[in-house]
Order: structure tokens, then sequence, then C-alpha cells
């Protein structure tokens, strides 16, 4: 259960929508919020600027507690009180955010996965790139172009979607993601499971037609398996099976169909600090412009 939330500031505007956003979902989800700033070792005489900066950020989040209704937030809203914290530390940003993650009992980790130049900003590319793959909690990455929408959850149909490849580690995430929607009114979520068939084989040949419509049919029926476990625990699902190169389709399914999550289990390597994100993965990390991204590690 998601209990505390860690929230990466840098001043930039991709970090002022995470701020914006990172309002919406602790009154959505019931978890208190800690801003963190890291300020490099050059830029130490600003200090007091930066605690200022984050320290405004928290205040207007205690001042929102129970007000949810007056920034627009849309159905499902809660008046929980919000908790939160901001704290400022000087260093190297990635190591920094590791550190405290390790040392607050972090649950989660919402930060942007790009960011822009200014004085106080920090390469939040660079930096998150380092991060995702050394954090063991999982990460919510908040895109430079997310929706609006979204950020105030009046998307028409609250699409949730987990792609698998038909492994068991793939299959890590979707018990993350039903602990959020349990959070929320499940009622009003879809669940959606996905598979993309790959049309292409090592060395750039296509898939016989034949062996493709063998392949759709062997994943419609796991995902059919998937979902019943599903949809007997409670939660509305569908099933969507597609043809093409994975990435590409999985990110056109969240143009077409606007999702308010895009879920997927990572794998730790053994015997590693690291988390080893396959191709597809890799793709969409780099390549998702306007959903959010929930990144869940496993060890399975």
């Amino acid at each position: 259960m998601y209990m505390r939330m860690l929230v990466l500031l840098d001043g930039s505007e991709p970090a002022e929508v995470v701020f914006k956003y990172a309002r919406e979902l602790s009154e959505r989800l019931h978890v208190d919020l800690e801003l963190l700033h890291v300020c490099s070792p050059q830029d130490a005489g600003t200090l007091p600027m930066r605690r200022a900066y984050v320290e405004q950020k928290a205040g207007e989040l205690r001042a929102a507690a129970g007000d949810a209704a007056s920034y627009g937030f849309g159905a499902g809203a809660i008046g929980q009180s919000i908790q939160a914290r901001g704290s400022v530390v000087v260093g190297e940003p990635a190591e920094e955010i590791l550190k405290y993650v390790a040392e607050h009992d972090i649950d989660i980790v919402l930060m942007s996965t790009h960011g822009s130049s200014g004085i106080e900003a920090w390469d939040l590319g660079r930096v998150a790139n380092k991060v995702i793959h050394s954090l063991n909690v999982p990460i919510w990455l908040v895109p430079s172009e997310l929706r609006e929408e979204i950020i105030l959850d009046k998307l028409p149909q609250r699409n949730l979607l987990i792609p698998l490849s038909g492994s068991k580690s793939s299959e890590a995430v979707i018990r993350q993601v039903l602990n959020l929607v349990e959070r929320r009114s499940p009622e009003d979520e879809l669940v959606v499971l996905l598979h993309v068939v790959d049309t292409a084989l090592a060395g750039g040949t296509e898939v016989a037609p034949e062996e493709l419509a063998e392949k759709r049919a062997q994943m419609k029926e796991y995902l059919e398996g998937v979902a019943k476990r599903v949809r007997e625990a409670g939660f509305t699902t569908r099933t969507e099976v597609l043809v093409g190169d994975p990435g590409r389709a999985i990110i056109q399914f969240t143009r077409d169909s606007p999702t308010q999550l895009l879920a997927l289990a990572t794998r730790r390597e053994p015997d590693t600090d690291g988390t080893v994100f396959d191709s597809v993965t890799e793709h969409l990390i780099h390549r998702v412009k306007m959903t959010p991204l929930f990144l869940v590690p496993t060890d399975e």
C-alpha cells in the first residue's frame, strides 16, 4: 500500500506540471507528499531562495487540504487532509534522490521525464535516466506534454493500460495498479490488458500470416485468462491484441484511446543494483509524450 510519495522539483516548467499532478494524486490516492529539491554544490549560495521555493510549494499543498474542489478536480476527489513537507539537499541530484528514498521510507517516486535549462533547473532527462534504472520502488513518470484532462481527471473513460508480454513477470504490475484503483472509484476505472504480436522476426523477416493468426489467438486466450482473475476481484477489464511493432503500437493505442496511466513491470537484475528495461519499455520511456508511465520493479 502506498503511503508516501516523493515529488521531485527543480523549478522548471515540467516540474511545475509534476507538482500540479502530484496535488491531484495526493487527494485521490490518500498519499502524503514529500517535495524534494536538490541543489548542486556550486549553487549552494542560493540555498535560501531554493528553500523558500520548496516551502512555498509545500505550503500550497497544506492550504489545499480538504478543498480539492476549489482546484477544479474532477469526479472522485476526496477531502482527506494532505500531509506535505519540503526538503532541500545539496549534492549530485541522482545520488541524493536515491539516498533520500532509502532513508525516508518512500513508497513511490513522481518525477518528470524531461527538464529544462534555467538557474533553478537540473537536467531531469539525465537524472531521470539514472534514477529509474536504480530505484527499487515504483516510479511514476510524468511526460513533457501531459494531457490537462489527465491532471484534472476529466477523461471520458479512465483507461489504465497494462501491456503484457505473456510472462509472469509482466503480470507483477497488475496487483500494483489494482491497489491504486481501490483507492478511487473502481467502477469508474477500466483496466485494459494489452498484448502486441510483433510482426518482425530476428533478421527483419516478417512473420507468416498463418503463424500471426495463431499467435493472436493464443495471446487473446492468455489475456482473457488474466482478465478473468481481475474481473473476479471486482474490476472492470477488457483485453486487446494488436499486431505490429510493440512500442509504436502501444503509443498509437494511447493516442487513439486517451489513457490515464500506462503501467509496466520492470525487472531487477540479480546481484546488481540496477533495473533492466527491455527495448519496448525503453522506447516508451523516451517516446510517450502525453500519458503518465508507472514503472514497477520486480525480481521475478
